[in-house]
């Protein structure tokens, strides 16, 4: 109860960096699920998610262990400065990761996916899919007043993953369940996840000149 209330008493920012502490580790069990699985199988498709999630769990490590350095930073305009520089960098990982998710979508609107695999995945996948996008829904709906860089940077980087976590399911459930389907249907729906993943990357760099 004592241990209840302490967390209660933490401001917005620490109790997002909390839960953002404890969901790292299941994104870390999940990344390395679709890394053996893009090996196992074998799947092009399965090793670039598997790539676009551990690069999502580098950013949100350093945020973590930038965010403890300079919360204890007393002047508000430096340490609102240092905040705003995390959400810079947030933003460029989205368009580099939204450009490479192009070009692997571009591949498979012309040569189509190869994940064929066993029913009990594909539903563990789409339970995988299900979580990402409640998680991303509720950080957006709990903090969408809070304009701090640090919670506007983790809302928006936990919707990029849900999103690819979406195509993901498309793929798995269309391969798995369906016979002789048009594949250019992924194609398109990974080609505009990546077009939305990079007008959020430009929108979190745009929106500093506004914000500042």
């Amino acid at each position: 109860m004592q241990k209840l209330n302490n967390f209660l008493e933490l401001d917005k920012k620490d109790q997002l960096i909390f839960f953002m502490k404890l969901t790292l580790i299941i994104n870390i069990i999940v990344t390395i699920t679709k890394f053996i699985l893009s090996i196992a199988i074998p799947s092009l498709w399965f090793g670039v998610n598997a790539g676009f999630g551990f690069a999502l769990i580098a950013s949100k490590f350093l945020t973590i262990k930038r965010y403890k350095k300079i919360k204890h930073i007393k002047n508000e305009e430096i340490r609102l400065k240092e905040e705003y520089k995390i959400y810079l960098q947030i933003g460029v990982l989205l368009i580099l990761l939204g450009i490479m998710y192009f070009f692997v979508s571009s591949y498979m609107y012309y040569y189509g996916t190869n994940t064929h695999v066993h029913e009990y995945i594909t539903y563990l996948i789409a339970l995988i899919a299900f979580y990402s996008i409640v998680t991303a829904i509720y950080g957006m709906v709990k903090y969408k007043r809070n304009t701090n860089p640090i919670v506007k940077g983790i809302k928006i980087t936990n919707f990029a993953s849900a999103l690819t976590s979406i195509v993901l399911t498309q793929v798995v459930l269309l391969d798995t369940f369906t016979e002789n389907y048009d594949s250019r249907i992924n194609g398109y729906t990974g080609i505009g996840v990546s077009i939305i993943i990079i007008i959020l990357g430009l929108y979190m760099i745009l929106g500093i000149k506004k914000e500042l």
